[in-house]
């Protein structure tokens, strides 16, 4: 037993008797050993913290947050009532009065949401609602089977084809499934306004976003998602060379469109060449998101088209209904090392198939001429894979719980 365990344990028999309380804590990321700068207040979690505040949810609850380093938060946050940040590791602190005030909430909170770890909640009373919103809904397969049947409450997930398909992998039963798509692909419908200035991107008459999963990592402490690493001098799917960068760049200038290239956080970016020099192709640094506060969905909704692979933004981007290609070139190597949610998982990918360079600049191509390439192969799968297409899946998340302000 841990020693943050035995602590539960020990607030657990404090509270036993006690009754709940109008609490809602949030939490994201992963394990506190995998932390990584931002992810601790981002995702399905934070859009739908962002909404409970927009319709004054915070009225009637409190809503908690447990971060890493609270101080920030709590001054950005500092001019709304019933929000406070929490350290996390005050769970397993030496000083009584940090786990006093981490475990009350812990213990009476009548909902807990959680976007990937959900061992700091397992001792949780049976009136307590945990509620896994999960950080995406997309392709490949989940490392290791472990039923969770027991280790929340409702899981959110985008469609049909979801409910079923995580029901199998993280052995959930049918009714622990909610469909209400996830909140964070609201921000879709909302882009932040002058992100260009913020991130120096050039003007241009429209914007692609290109959006590579997590393939390999030079983190020891995320060893075991390591993958095979892309072929080539760049670190990218499919574009292995500077040349083939610099012909990218001169289809994209001569249709005055810019191609804005984000790396998964995870991912080892060292083999990536400075392309600052190229005029139509930008690089945007997980840092410089991390500065402004912006996550890539409050950014997307200016993207004309989206390529992507088996990352689950693929499916975020359904929503829009535009054009979406994925890059597949290395689809028998990561199928083999890490495998996917289906047995044949092309009948799923909801675009136009990019095995190559020709592929890649015949898909910009398409788009910058007006055209929809994969239009046909997204529609055939698009209902299955996202049920709702607006900016309410925030809204169901709480519809569904009976959560009301």
């Amino acid at each position: 037993m841990t020693q943050a365990e035995a602590y539960e344990k020990e607030y657990r028999n404090r509270y036993r008797d006690k009754p709940l309380e109008d609490i809602i804590v949030f939490r994201s990321g992963p394990m506190p050993e995998s932390y990584t700068p931002g992810m601790d207040f981002d995702d399905n979690a934070r859009a739908l913290f962002e909404y409970a505040l927009q319709i004054q949810l915070n009225d009637r609850y409190a809503l908690v947050w447990f971060v890493k380093d609270p101080a920030e938060r709590s001054i950005q946050y500092r001019e709304y009532k019933n929000v406070s940040f929490i350290s996390y590791e005050a769970a397993w602190s030496e000083d009584p009065a940090e786990r006093d005030v981490y475990y009350r909430s812990l213990c009476l909170a009548r909902y807990i949401f959680m976007t990937d770890t959900y061992g700091f909640a397992l001792q949780a009373r049976p009136d307590q609602i945990r509620v896994m919103l999960w950080h995406g809904c997309g392709f490949k397969t989940r490392l290791g089977f472990a039923s969770n049947e027991d280790h929340y409450e409702y899981m959110t997930v985008t469609g049909d084809e979801y409910a079923r398909t995580y029901a199998r992998v993280f052995g959930l039963r049918d009714d622990q499934m909610l469909v209400t798509g996830y909140p964070k692909a609201d921000y879709l419908f909302h882009p932040v306004r002058r992100w260009k200035e913020m991130f120096d991107i050039p003007e241009a008459a429209s914007y692609i976003f290109w959006l590579p999963t997590f393939r390999n990592t030079d983190r020891e402490d995320l060893a075991r998602h390591d993958h095979t690493a892309p072929k080539g001098d760049l670190g990218l799917p499919v574009l292995q060379s500077a040349k083939d960068l610099e012909e990218v760049n001169a289809h994209l200038a001569a249709k005055d469109t810019v191609l804005v290239i984000k790396l998964h956080p995870f991912q080892n970016r060292k083999r990536i060449r400075d392309i600052s020099r190229l005029s139509h192709i930008r690089l945007l640094e997980n840092a410089d998101m991390l500065r402004h506060d912006i996550q890539i969905n409050q950014l997307l909704g200016h993207a004309e088209a989206l390529i992507s692979d088996y990352s689950s933004a693929a499916v975020d981007y359904l929503v829009l209904d535009r054009p979406v290609a994925m890059t597949l070139d290395d689809i028998e190597t990561y199928e083999k090392e890490r495998g996917f949610f289906w047995e044949d998982v092309r009948p799923w990918l909801p675009g136009y198939e990019i095995y190559g360079k020709e592929d890649f600049v015949r898909f910009l191509d398409g788009v910058m001429g007006g055209a929809d390439p994969g239009s046909k192969k997204r529609h055939a799968v698009m209902d299955q894979m996202q049920k709702y297409r607006d900016d309410k899946s925030a809204q169901r998340v709480l519809e569904a719980l009976g959560i009301r302000a």
